[in-house]
């Protein structure tokens, strides 16, 4: 299986995400190379998955 970089299509889409992936690291809950990684469309869909899941687990401790 090859992870793929995601590409949403949707500038709406990546403006939303990256402003989801942004509060968390200034909430200190990921770590600010995750909102680089989604900058320079490096990001694979796979990691961007975990972080949707990740994220509320961790907001919710």
């Amino acid at each position: 299986m090859t992870n793929t970089t995601w590409n949403p299509g949707s500038p709406a889409m990546k403006t939303e995400t990256e402003n989801f992936i942004a509060k968390a690291v200034k909430d200190g809950i990921i770590q600010e190379s995750h909102l680089k990684d989604l900058q320079n469309g490096t990001m694979t869909t796979d990691c961007l998955l975990g972080l949707y899941i990740t994220i509320p687990q961790r907001r919710g401790k």
